[in-house]
């Protein structure tokens, strides 16, 4: 654990995950759309792979699970979000993971629902059966 009550792994967060349901600003979005196939999270880092099993976002990613919701700050190196730290908010419920950030914001979600000042991205993934190296 840091200084700032982060803990650097939840060993069930650990894994790849694919996105199973989808919304903007309280409105669906097709899976489909998504560019992430599957997101890997492995010893305090993340990599979205795409359709093309191309690896296009990487970092690192921190949680707290003492507030709830819990949170989870997630900082982009390399990709379209490198330099960039999203503060989010997520829930694990056995092998669902959902995941909520603001898009526009450097503001953290409160909870899960849908505002009209806010565009929160939600993204709830199933964990996948498959095995990455």
């Amino acid at each position: 654990m840091d200084t700032h009550g982060h803990i650097d792994v939840e060993h069930g967060l650990e894994g790849a995950w694919v996105p199973i349901d989808a919304s903007v600003a309280g409105s669906q979005l097709p899976v489909n759309d998504l560019r992430v196939r599957y997101l890997v999270l492995a010893a305090g880092g993340y990599r979205i792979i795409d359709r093309s099993n191309q690896v296009v976002d990487g970092g690192r990613y921190l949680v707290n699970q003492a507030p709830q919701p819990r949170t989870m700050d997630i900082v982009g190196s390399h990709g379209p979000n490198a330099g960039r730290i999203m503060h989010a908010i997520y829930e694990l419920q056995g092998d669902e993971l959902t995941v909520c950030y603001d898009l526009e914001s450097a503001e953290r979600p409160g909870d899960m629902r849908a505002r009209q000042d806010q565009l929160l991205l939600r993204i709830t993934y199933t964990r996948a059966v498959i095995g990455f190296d």
